[in-house]
């Protein structure tokens, strides 16, 4: 896959949110391994949970790339991918996405 993200010498990645009516946003990270690609068997991942974010304002998070610990290889980063709760009928705006020392 074209354009991965060599974040192997990051030490936390950043992200803004917003949601009026999430209850819970999840963002997870997949690297897929030293082959860079999909299924090849060394994809690796890890997803955070975020309960309860505040609603109605923009939140700043700096999450430690440590504390993805399923994600143990990080030079071919591929997807990153948002979800929450309720499923379906929540909102999640996105904005300064970012890794960083």
């Amino acid at each position: 896959m074209a354009n991965q993200i060599d974040a192997s010498g990051m030490t936390h990645f950043h992200t803004d949110v917003w949601t009026a009516d999430a209850t819970e946003i999840r963002i997870k990270l997949v690297d897929f391994g030293a082959n860079g690609a999909f299924d090849g068997g060394d994809d690796v991942e890890h997803e955070i949970t975020i309960s309860n974010p505040e609603q109605g304002t923009w939140i700043s998070l700096d999450i430690p790339l440590t504390d993805f610990t399923g994600l143990t290889t990080r030079a071919n980063i591929a997807q990153l991918i948002y979800a929450g709760q309720p499923a379906g009928s929540m909102t999640i705006f996105v904005d300064n996405v970012y890794f960083h020392n």
